[in-house]
């Protein structure tokens, strides 16, 4: 796109925030042709410094002060493609779910411990986990949360293979605010309470029940479009530009937030948001974007930046269905190829690091969980391209090179069209990249860009034969090696379109560490690390799994980094730099919730 073109596409932008920030309450309703509900209209010139709303001021629930102001958060998605089904994850709209849903619990990087949310009380011991949600927990409708909406949810999270159930044997409704886990062995208590952070209050029973007696992927088309909040703000409309929502007088910590509008505002990429950010005034966060060291320094003093280890980052999926990214082989002289510091070197450096070896694990957690394993792991060339290795892996495979690209008997290439999501300018950098080692060395990829939507939809139909995806799901969950080594087997996000689940769950012969081999179902391995009640006693399980991981690659892991979180201190507060809640994912939305992000404009 010319540099003319994102101009005009970010005007366009910054009109229509103009216009939303104009319209309050019922704006979006308005502008998309249908009635507010109300006659009352909120003036506001066109000189406005307007960002943030007026500074009119009304009184709250318990006679605080809430201000008629419009916090606008940057957004890459279209709002009407994106719906509040969050077990339908590939059109799950999992920002605005932060505005509506309450959390159970989240952890604080900064203090390395957890925090509730919609939880009042945790209690584990033994095999039973006895879970206890606020008296004052309650859905925007004015409707009482009780323990009937968890007793839908944890159904409807088995019939959908949540990896709680991987180590959940059932579950005791106690009283209406109060329920009980039961273990299906000795558990980790770091593992139950990892899981639960990826838990929010977002399913009610009446909108839900319909589901208990449908099959999985007929739940899984669901789009909830009109979802009931038990979070900071309930949902008001949604049109291309954005996401509108207003402040939910009914959420338990309602007093801590005192600004009537929030926005969740569609931009074309990172390109276009990175302007807004320079202006300084058109928008007042972006939850999570990669910004290089050269667009950060152009942003203005009143844009403040929060790095939390992201646990997740660039990798490469296949397709195990393929005729040939379903061999090992072939993944491994692919691992071979790629040099893996070129991409940080190429896509951000400040942020980003390459992972030691591809085993499934996260790069900074390799060396405590592998212990004296470690060593023996093939890296494949973290910064080198191995080419001789990867070679003779293909020519063992049966795969010559014919004019400078590899085929097979048959006379077909090794390659076909590599996707990456459009707008996202850092992994487009390292796309470019991985293509053109592959290239060089005798593949014969294509470079295929898709909007968010589509490329999840590529991989959740089993259309590809390898392209870009996160190898890890990423959040504090991600420290815990069972997450991210079940989310390889288990492919989640995309409905386990890399068909590997089948697999997963089978006896697979592997080399082994001491030179013969060994035989595993790497499924139940990695189901075994959340059983044991310590991390000693979880290592041997997490060895395990691993060495399956790097050798049969379900996922390829390239590259981990640190989220870039940006919100504006202007007209807003935020968490200081010692706060609990400074490293929490995610400040635009925990930061609210705690009280620490409030209108001061």
């Amino acid at each position: 796109m010319s540099s003319d073109s994102r101009r005009e596409e970010y005007d366009s932008y910054m009109s229509r925030r103009r216009v939303l920030a104009a319209a309050g309450a019922s704006g979006v309703a308005a502008l998309a042709g249908c009635s507010g509900g109300s006659n009352d209209t909120t003036e506001s010139s066109s000189e406005t410094d307007s960002d943030s709303g007026d500074s009119t001021e009304e009184s709250g629930d318990s006679g605080m002060s809430v201000n008629d102001a419009s916090f606008a958060n940057a957004y890459t998605g279209n709002p009407v493609d994106l719906h509040f089904n969050s077990s339908a994850s590939q059109n799950f709209a999992w920002p605005a779910g932060r505005a509506v849903f309450a959390p159970f619990l989240k952890y604080s990087f900064n203090e390395s411990e957890f925090m509730y949310g919609a939880l009042s009380d945790l209690q584990i011991e033994d095999q039973e986990v006895t879970l206890t949600f606020r008296d004052d927990l309650t859905w925007s409708n004015g409707d009482d949360w009780t323990t009937e909406d968890l007793d839908v949810q944890l159904q409807l999270a088995k019939k959908t293979g949540s990896s709680l159930w991987g180590y959940l044997e059932d579950y005791e409704i106690v009283d209406e605010k109060t329920a009980k886990l039961l273990l299906s062995g000795p558990t980790n208590p770091q593992i139950i309470k990892f899981e639960l952070t990826n838990f929010f209050v977002d399913t009610k029973a009446e909108t839900h029940s319909q589901w208990l007696d449908k099959g999985e992927a007929e739940f899984l088309q669901w789009a909830w479009e009109d979802p009931v909040a038990s979070g900071m703000f309930q949902f008001e409309n949604k049109d291309q530009q954005a996401f509108e929502f207003s402040r939910n007088p009914e959420f338990y910590k309602a007093d801590n937030v005192n600004f009537e509008t929030y926005l969740l505002e569609s931009y074309g990429g990172n390109t276009a948001q990175h302007q807004a950010l320079i202006s300084g005034s058109e928008v007042d966060a972006s939850t999570s974007l990669f910004t290089p060291p050269e667009i950060a320094d152009r942003f203005p003093d009143n844009v403040v930046e929060v790095n939390i280890p992201a646990k997740w980052g660039y990798g490469i999926v296949f397709n195990h269905n393929d005729p040939h990214f379903g061999k090992r082989a072939v993944r491994q002289a692919v691992a071979h190829v790629i040099n893996r510091q070129a991409l940080v070197d190429n896509a951000g450096p400040r942020t980003k690091f390459v992972a030691p070896t591809p085993c499934g694990i996260a790069p900074r957690d390799q060396e405590y969980w592998l212990g004296d394993w470690f060593d023996d792991f093939e890296t494949y060339g973290a910064d080198e391209t191995q080419a001789e290795q990867a070679a003779q892996l293909l020519e063992d495979a049966g795969y010559t090179k014919q004019n400078g690209t590899w085929q097979d008997s048959s006379g077909e290439t090794l390659g076909g069209e590599y996707y990456s999501p459009s707008g996202w300018t850092d992994w487009t950098t390292m796309t470019q990249t991985v293509v053109s080692q592959l290239n060089e060395f005798g593949f014969d990829f294509s470079v295929t860009t898709k909007p968010t939507n589509d490329w999840f939809g590529q991989y959740s139909n089993s259309n590809f034969q390898m392209g870009s995806f996160y190898w890890l799901p990423g959040g504090s969950r991600s420290a815990f090696p069972y997450f991210p080594l079940y989310y390889q087997l288990w492919a989640t996000d995309i409905g386990g379109g890399h068909g590997y689940r089948e697999k997963a769950d089978t006896e697979q012969t592997l080399p082994g560490r001491d030179g013969g081999e060994t035989t595993i179902n790497p499924l139940e391995v990695t189901r075994n690390i959340a059983r044991q009640a310590n991390d000693d006693e979880s290592r041997p399980y997490v060895q395990q799994a691993a060495w399956h991981s790097h050798i049969e690659l379900p996922f390829l892991g390239l590259v981990s980094k640190y989220e870039q979180s940006w919100v504006t201190d202007d007209d807003w507060t935020v968490a200081s730099e010692d706060s609990p809640n400074r490293r929490v994912k995610w400040p635009p939305f925990w930061w609210v919730h705690e009280g620490e992000l409030q209108y001061q404009g």
